[in-house]
């Protein structure tokens, strides 16, 4: 079977380039099944109908594409605005476009559209051949344009993070999209997008808040930022954007935060987009006039000490090893009603330098075959990451993952693990001050505001957003 054929403007093969085994295209075809059993979420008509209105779309003679567009939502709506500002007198392929990978999705989005057509009067043979004209299955990414081709750009672009496309499809576009566009599909989509549309034009997008807020995409971020400003940019509520959200409970909405954002070319003025993190709908005066955390305490974070049973253990394990080798670690879960419980286990702490005693070494030999991959290293007695953290002092325990950045105190001689937070400050009073401005309305708010959001009202903490915490109770 023949690959795609390249047309002027267009960065697809050409038709004699690829030639596939009957095993090859098997392989793609399975590849294609899985990217969009990954990535299908649809997006809802309001949301579409709001994007179009901030498009001004219908708009004279100019030519609308959506690079992905499912089961082709953007692409009907667009057509029902355009034929009735314009019953007759042009075709509507020049001005709308939509290109789909999933043949399946793809002949849904033609049916979407041709119901449109037959409203306005054509018959289910011409609506049909309107449709095919109209939607594309091909792949944007490989094949897509790769210079100024569209007025606007529109649509809820895929997903999905590099390391879980299809290991065919992330091969392929290895060749097509740049190294600091590739973290997630996501981001290719955005890079390549900002290549085909027109230097005045208009992209308007669903996507998930993190191009804007990751350190990931910061080049992304600065390369649109060049030709493209924020022209709106608002947070959505993910259980009202999307419908028929795949392979998951009715009612049910995706794992990702949405927003509705269009960039705009030009000379236009708007939010500029630069490598620093955009937070949608933040008001960043609330936070002038206090110092930040990081200028008043030093924060870390605990490190990963792989398979429990290895490195960390339990106090039946512990009580048969040599003593001056353990000190005693906290998790989570050792927190109850706000503080912290007695340890239920011991960490072993080595030096890469030095073999520890015959005992520890019996210990790790006998378990190391339990440890994560990602977590053995090289010399049987060196763990994941260094437990070398000091803690000789009494620290704060902030929680990575929680609704809050509320603390719990940690006496000297306990060390935290699994990469929650650590904070430790010079004196008694500066840790006090440090527990109180993180269990403050203000810490909470700028923590809702700035840290990526999980499920359930949950969020990530990380070490840089702590630092920039402001102290509530600590004035410049």
């Amino acid at each position: 079977m023949q690959g795609n054929i390249d047309f002027d403007g267009f960065g697809g093969a050409t038709q004699s380039a690829l030639v596939f085994t009957d095993e090859a295209e098997e392989i793609k075809r399975a590849a294609i099944d899985e990217l969009h059993w990954l990535t299908a979420i649809y997006t809802a008509s309001p949301v579409v109908d709001q994007l179009l209105d901030r498009l001004g779309w219908p708009h004279e003679d100019r030519r609308l594409l959506d690079p992905s567009c499912g089961d082709g939502m953007f692409l009907a709506r667009a057509l029902d605005r355009l034929l009735a500002a314009r019953p007759a007198g042009f075709e509507p392929g020049a001005l709308i476009e939509g290109w789909e990978i999933h043949p399946g999705a793809c002949h849904d989005a033609r049916a979407r559209v041709a119901q449109v057509f037959t409203r306005y009067g054509h018959s289910a043979s011409r609506a049909a051949e309107l449709a095919q004209n109209m939607v594309y299955n091909r792949d944007f990414l490989t094949d897509g344009p790769t210079r100024p081709y569209a007025d606007f750009i529109s649509g809820n672009p895929p997903y999905l993070r590099a390391a879980n496309v299809p290991r065919y499809l992330r091969e392929q576009y290895a060749d097509y999209v740049p190294e600091w566009a590739s973290a997630d599909l996501l981001h290719s989509f955005l890079e390549r997008c900002g290549r085909a549309v027109h230097p005045d034009g208009r992209i308007a997008f669903v996507t998930a808040d993190r191009w804007l807020l990751n350190s990931g995409a910061a080049r992304l971020r600065k390369s649109l930022g060049e030709r493209f400003c924020i022209a709106h940019l608002e947070r959505l509520e993910g259980d009202h954007v999307f419908y028929r959200p795949k392979h998951r409970k009715a009612g049910s909405p995706p794992r990702i935060h949405p927003v509705s954002v269009v960039l705009q070319g030009g000379s236009a003025r708007g939010l500029q987009l630069s490598e620093q993190p955009i937070y949608p709908g933040v008001d960043v005066t609330r936070y002038a006039g206090y110092k930040t955390l990081g200028e008043f305490a030093t924060v870390r974070i605990a490190p990963w000490l792989g398979t429990t049973g290895v490195f960390v253990v339990d106090a039946s394990t512990a009580g048969r090893l040599p003593a001056e080798y353990l000190v005693p670690a906290v998790d989570t879960d050792d927190i109850v009603d706000g503080k912290l419980g007695e340890p239920t286990r011991w960490v072993i702490r080595t030096t890469p330098r030095t073999r520890p005693c015959d005992e520890i070494m019996e210990h790790l030999a006998s378990q190391m075959h339990r440890m994560a991959a990602r977590g053995r290293n090289a010399k049987l007695w060196v763990p994941p990451e260094s437990t070398a953290m000091d803690i000789s002092r009494e620290s704060l325990l902030v929680p990575r993952i929680a609704t809050s950045p509320k603390s719990v105190r940690v006496p000297p001689g306990v060390l935290p693990i699994n990469h929650n937070l650590s904070i430790v400050a010079g004196t008694e009073e500066q840790l006090a001050v440090v527990e109180e401005a993180l269990a403050s309305p203000l810490a909470a708010q700028w923590a809702a505001d700035h840290c990526p959001r999980l499920e359930n009202g949950y969020m990530s903490l990380t070490t840089q957003l702590l630092r920039r915490m402001p102290m509530s109770n600590v004035p410049v």
